[in-house]
């Protein structure tokens, strides 16, 4: 058994655990081998080269020291050595992107204090500013140079392209705001520390898909925290209805099953539409360029891409946003006609890619094809030709990948039906494995596709093309008949749930968005930050206004239920006929009780034809003299049906 020299000039002791046992290994092994460079010096070497590469989050840590010590005992020191220093250069660039050193932010309590001393630094300049008789701008410009403002948040980066001070002041009130500066700091950590643990190789087949560990069990903490949360709260109308903030939830988009229904719902409208019209289906596949992929696929398994140039995959995401840009341009300009949708899904390293469902006229399919594929080779090509300028066809065809639906196997919905339910909730996938690897099961990864778009922030899928979304939500939303036209033949497709028709009825495929019959009308209010900002009420169109959000619900904190205060306190002070001590010496009291008399208990009396909960609490003892207030009566709300209140939310 490996034993850690305890003198403190010794490298060895600042290794982690398993390097120093397979190092000590080493040096067992080749302790009397002749003609070389003792082992006991080589070891030694190897740990002054290794120890400060180590200075990483903990179970990035812990990974390198886990696979450092499987390569060491395969492969030898330097192979050893080498797999470490190229992770940890790119660990190190993944985190060099914060504006603090990783250890000042890697734990909640650590960020909310960054985020008080930042909001402090802010407030004061502000200050400073408004003595100094400074305009907005110049105030703006002297908190973000002793903040950092614009690291934190690009967006809010000074510039003159504003001429009303109003802007200005908002941005200095959301500098001012700890809990701006708080969701800044940790979005920007979570996607440095992720991608950090990517470039560690802690985002593989063979480790954890599409997302790490440690961000999957972020995901399933930040989750139990909002089902706390949202059983802890409810919601109260202006008349006085209280609905379960819970039930809202699950009735709304905000479920994944609902959310789904309704992504089905609108692409199965777009083929019924698209049938009417005599359009095909195509399928899209969209890679980003190979420099933007950690792993490649070499036969059945995935090894390190040498090509890889450090990116994360917001960079590669942005890489095939630019291309979708120039496409889309170019589609217009050539006046061609598509619609559909695309969804945003990660290969198993975690670099992004795209799948899309578009419907294209008959005679448009093949230039729509070649402008796509064009934009999609059109930059990092040296990728796709060899030296000797021959093309790579396999790489080409990586790139982007254009099909015809094959109506014999199904429409669209079939196609891109897979990719709805792997990045929502995995309905009927059970049994599926990932296309790129058979050792990813969908239905156990789809907590690490979840994790994966959370912590990258990503928009996974988008509609093109179509009809507003909201329209159709709010249209929904009202259940009385209007003035028969339009508007009313609108509102009947979509309280129906037929897309297709709403679509039609909506100006088709020729109409652009802002032409469209109905609008979402909007209203002017007031936000926490003193603006104007727009408020959706209803819609609006052909004639008809018609309000959608008449009632203003306001957000409350659900009534506690009053504890019983004679059994608490019975069960802490014990029974005098129980022969035993009131207060054990252990934290357990295994003595039996004994009954406890009728005439000494405190049972709470409950009323049940007013729900209303009182408490007789002058027979309880007070601990040591203490005393106790009675707790005010508790009434509970009564309700009516939930359901239609529901629908008008």
């Amino acid at each position: 058994m490996f034993t850690p020299i305890t003198k403190t000039s010794n490298p060895l002791k600042k290794l982690p655990y398993n390097l120093r046992c397979e190092l000590a290994s080493f040096v067992d092994n080749n302790a009397n081998k002749y003609n070389v460079e003792p082992a006991r010096d080589r070891a030694f070497a190897f740990a002054r080269s290794v120890v400060s590469k180590l200075n990483v989050p903990y179970d990035i840590k812990n990974y390198l020291d886990k696979a450092g010590a499987a390569r060491l005992k395969k492969h030898g020191l330097k192979r050893a050595v080498k797999f470490i220093d190229d992770r940890s250069a790119h660990i190190v660039a993944s985190l060099g992107v914060l504006p603090e050193p990783w250890y000042r932010v890697d734990t909640e309590y650590k960020r909310v204090r960054l985020a008080d001393e930042l909001t402090g630094r802010a407030c004061l300049h502000l200050e400073l500013a408004l003595k100094a008789g400074k305009r907005p701008l110049e105030a703006l410009e002297e908190i973000n140079e002793f903040t950092g403002l614009a690291l934190w948040m690009p967006h809010f980066e000074p510039k003159k392209r504003d001429r009303d001070d109003d802007v200005y002041l908002g941005l200095i009130a959301r500098a001012c705001d700890d809990a701006v500066w708080l969701r800044a700091i940790n979005q920007k950590v979570t996607i440095a520390f992720e991608s950090a643990r990517r470039a560690a190789g802690m985002v593989s087949p063979h480790v954890s898909p599409y997302a790490s560990f440690t961000t999957c069990q972020w995901l399933k903490d930040r989750k139990k925290k909002q089902l706390d949360w949202l059983d802890s709260m409810a919601i109260e109308s202006e008349c006085g209805e209280t609905l379960e903030l819970k039930d809202v939830h699950d009735a709304s988009v905000s479920n994944p099953a609902n959310r789904r229904y309704e992504l089905m719902t609108q692409l199965s409208g777009c083929q019924a539409y698209a049938d009417s019209q005599g359009h095909v289906g195509l399928f899209v596949t969209m890679t980003a360029a190979g420099r933007y992929h950690r792993l490649k696929k070499h036969g059945k398994y995935f090894v390190e891409n040498p090509n890889w140039n450090g990116a994360d995959p917001i960079a590669a995401h942005d890489w095939l946003k630019t291309s979708w840009q120039r496409f889309r341009a170019a589609a217009d300009r050539a006046g061609l006609t598509y619609y559909g949708m695309r969804v945003v899904e990660p290969h198993v390293d975690g670099t992004p890619h795209w799948h899309g469902a578009f419907f294209v006229p008959e005679n448009q399919v093949e230039e729509f094809t070649q402008l796509l594929t064009q934009y999609q080779h059109q930059r990092d090509n040296d990728e796709l030709y060899t030296l000797d300028g021959d093309p790579k066809l396999k790489a080409m065809e990586a790139r982007v990948k254009i099909d015809k639906v094959d109506r014999s196997k199904g429409d669209a919905v079939a196609y891109i039906a897979k990719y709805i339910s792997k990045n929502i909730d995995a309905h009927k996938l059970e049994g599926k494995k990932d296309l790129d690897s058979e050792l990813v099961d969908l239905v156990e990864t789809v907590t690490n596709v979840t994790a994966w778009s959370r912590a990258f922030c990503f928009r996974q899928f988008q509609f093109q093309k179509t009809p507003s979304v909201t329209v159709w939500r709010e249209l929904r939303r009202i259940e009385k008949e209007q003035e028969f036209c339009l508007f009313e033949k609108i509102r009947l497709a979509a309280d129906c749930g037929c897309f297709a028709s709403y679509f039609n009825w909506m100006g088709g495929h020729r109409l652009k968005q802002r032409n469209r019959p109905i609008k979402v009308l909007y209203e002017r209010s007031e936000n926490h930050y003193q603006e104007l900002v727009k408020k959706t009420v209803g819609l609006t169109g052909v004639g008809i206004t018609v309000l959608t959000r008449e009632k203003q619900w306001t957000l409350v904190k659900k009534p506690t239920q009053p504890k019983d205060l004679g059994a608490l306190a019975l069960s802490l002070l014990g029974t005098a006929e129980s022969g035993g001590s009131r207060f054990p010496w252990t934290s357990v009291n295994n003595c039996t009780q004994g009954a406890i008399p009728q005439e000494s208990t405190c049972v709470p009396d409950v009323e049940t034809s007013n729900q209303t909960i009182t408490m007789n609490i002058e027979s309880v003892i007070p601990v040591q003299g203490q005393q106790i207030e009675k707790p005010p009566l508790i009434e509970k709300a009564k309700c009516g049906s939930n359901q239609n209140i529901i629908k008008e939310i």
